[in-house]
């Protein structure tokens, strides 16, 4: 069967809320930072990542096998041919080779930059916050 990398930089990183369902079974390849050349904003319960930004993102890199990169472009909204309503699969270059990589395709706000780029530590501070 055919694999694929795929980097991920939010509710699918390990002890996010998506990773158990979805990426726990597949090959972790190892976490990068990328250059920087993104943004990543807080869509509240997870982040939308857009392109031509100057922040660097935290992600993981994972080798998953056909379904599950189904079942990711699912969870994602993306259906390959159409016309996206949320997030857009583009390639990206990470320490393991290329990897796909889902793109928020709506307009969003400055209030809603993740500074840090990494959305896991983000939601540790802001978790905090609330206690």
């Amino acid at each position: 069967m055919k694999k694929y990398l795929v980097a991920v930089y939010g509710s699918l990183r390990s002890g996010m809320s998506n990773y158990q369902y979805h990426l726990s079974n597949s090959e972790y390849k190892g976490t990068f930072t990328t250059e920087p050349e993104y943004t990543l904003h807080s869509l509240s319960y997870y982040p939308g990542l857009k392109l031509n930004g100057n922040h660097s993102i935290v992600m993981e890199v994972y080798e998953v096998d056909e379904d599950t990169l189904k079942n990711l472009n699912r969870l994602e909204g993306y259906c390959p041919g159409e016309k996206s309503t949320f997030y857009d699969r583009i390639e990206i270059n990470t320490p393991w080779g290329k990897a796909f990589t889902y793109i928020y395709v709506n307009e969003l706000s400055k209030e809603s930059i993740v500074e840090s780029g990494d959305w896991v530590a983000y939601k540790d501070f802001t978790n905090e916050e609330k206690s």
